[in-house]
């Protein structure tokens, strides 16, 4: 009886066992897949380059383009489709289970974090393009060159962001985005003659009653505009994502006070969050074959790779060094300050989440990988992950922030432009905002560019020449961006565990479960760990 009760527990764990390492090779096997698309969609992008752009037609051109990035696109097209419904159930269903003072709480370790980090971001880009002074290396044969965009001010940015903030219709917010439109206001001119004096003047006019002298005047009574606000325009047929995320927050929090009435609704949005978390796992599985193909076409279509490439090498490189110390160095330093725990363990298991990043080129299309890595290979609450995550999609921009100052301080440095403190500081301060901003602007990426631009004065034109490797360099950024999101929730989880061990002891007085039982964890998770145990760890 003994021998076979013996046999059994051993057959489990061996089962157990298989079951462990079966699982770990998964994972890993879709990351060393998508690696691998990567590396052929370089391939095969550099390798027809030539031949497509020998295309004569550019009908033909545009659809070779097309059918190379038909795989990407489709894609994309299945985790845009996730985006919505993971948003709006994962928040709602991570704040209805914290009461209002927790989620205040956390809410502003959320928002210090994201803010510091950008502004930690940004300084690093600055000190960089000091340092290496890109802008004087760079040789550039068409600085200048024209860009053709609308006009936009600054403040409309910002006061579009607010507007965006607070929808007027939540169903239109699913899938429109709007701006401030503008019209076009001639200057009022008044036309009048005016006698002159002088007798050689040759504006002579001759009456019957002699000869006087005139002269045509022209006098400016206010300036004319094509930056006058007129309302608002649909600016893109895309989902208002902070509108959606405000909306979700609210819904959230309100439904965790209604109580039991909230119940039927929580369990709604929690099995909502399930089904859209076994299908992102599904869609996954696709990555490797559309990340490649959407790096094979990126390349594929581009004009004069490495001339391109050489012309920008300088900034480039720039911008790049400062993405690999804000995300190799600074973000891990915090995080380990911040909880003593091994970041690179964490970052390791966001490998997935890192990959897909520089395959989509999007941080929301990385989301729901990003989520399910910080979930089931680091162990973040759910609660957290599902607040801290959907947000920092939309406003932690830490790569973005970091490449609008260097490119300021780089298209200041390529005029020859000295630039005082008070100008670095409006550089600084209005990078951070455009960042938080991007998801509400259209054509993010280059509109908030000339916003920093503006606010010092620099020309506009040169932004143009940045397009040319922009597809390349958005890659990186959107690496750290997610990683920034990633750890951030980390972090926020440690420091609020005293909030997340007073919600369970709540529900569990209220006889509730908190409806998350998708990873289940030990008790003394959220109590202060053995030093010994963590110096093990590191």
């Amino acid at each position: 009886m003994g021998r076979g009760t013996n046999g059994r527990a051993h057959r489990d764990r061996l089962r157990s066992c298989c079951g462990a390492v079966l699982r770990r090779l998964r994972k890993d096997l879709l990351l060393v897949l998508i690696v691998v698309g990567v590396i052929i969609g370089f391939i095969i992008g550099t390798s027809v380059n030539e031949s497509v752009n020998a295309i004569k037609d550019p009908a033909t051109k545009a659809t070779t383009v097309m059918l190379i990035g038909f795989p990407g696109e489709l894609f994309m097209n299945m985790l845009k489709l996730l985006i919505l419904p993971l948003i709006v159930a994962s928040l709602i269903t991570a704040l209805s289970t914290l009461n209002s003072k927790a989620t205040g709480r956390i809410g502003r370790r959320t928002v210090i974090y994201y803010l510091g980090t950008m502004l930690i971001a940004v300084l690093i880009g600055i000190i960089l393009v000091v340092a290496i002074r890109p802008g004087e290396l760079s040789r550039l044969d068409n600085a200048g060159k024209k860009l053709n965009m609308p006009p936009y001010r600054g403040l409309d940015s910002f006061l579009d962001l607010l507007r965006s903030c607070f929808p007027k219709n939540i169903v239109e917010a699913t899938f429109i985005q709007k701006r401030t439109h503008y019209k076009t206001v001639p200057p009022d001119i008044r036309v009048y003659n005016k006698t002159i004096d002088d007798p050689n003047s040759t504006m002579v006019i001759k009456f019957s009653n002699g000869t006087h002298n005139f002269t045509t005047v022209e006098e400016e009574l206010a300036p004319g505009s094509d930056t006058v606000p007129a309302g608002l325009e649909i600016a893109a047929r895309n989902m208002n994502v902070l509108g959606l995320v405000v909306f979700s927050i609210v819904f959230g929090i309100v439904l965790g006070r209604v109580g039991d009435r909230g119940l039927p609704v929580k369990a709604f949005f929690e099995s909502l969050n399930e089904i859209i978390m076994e299908m992102i796992s599904l869609v996954m599985w696709f990555s490797p074959i559309g990340i490649c193909s959407l790096i094979a076409a990126k390349l594929a279509g581009m004009d004069h790779i490495g001339r391109a490439f050489e012309m920008l090498g300088y900034v480039m490189g720039t911008a790049i060094t400062g993405l690999f110390v804000h995300g190799v160095i600074v973000l891990p330093l915090i995080y380990f300050i911040s909880t003593r725990k091994n970041p690179i363990i964490f970052i390791k298991n966001m490998s997935d989440a890192l990959a897909t990043a520089y395959g989509t080129d999007s941080s929301a299309a990385t989301l729901p990988t990003t989520i399910k890595c910080v979930e089931q290979y680091n162990n973040v609450d759910k609660r957290i992950s599902r607040f801290v995550l959907p947000l920092g999609a939309t406003v932690n921009m830490d790569g973005t922030a970091l490449y609008e100052g260097v490119c300021a301080l780089w298209i200041a440095q390529l005029h020859g432009v000295s630039l005082g403190p008070g100008k670095v500081v409006t550089i600084v301060l209005t990078a951070m905002a455009a960042a938080v901003g991007a998801a509400a602007i259209p054509s993010a990426g280059l509109v908030t560019m000339l916003i920093v631009l503006q606010a010092v004065n620099l020309p506009l034109d040169d932004v143009a020449l940045l397009w040319a490797v922009d597809w390349f360099m958005d890659r990186f950024r959107t690496v750290v961006n997610v990683l920034g999101d990633a750890i951030g929730a980390g972090i926020v989880e440690h420091l609020s565990r005293d909030e997340l061990n007073e919600a369970d002891q709540s529900n569990m007085e209220k006889g509730e479960s908190d409806g998350l039982e998708l990873i289940e964890q030990p008790e003394e998770r959220y109590t202060a760990k053995d030093p010994d145990q963590i110096t093990s760890n590191l």
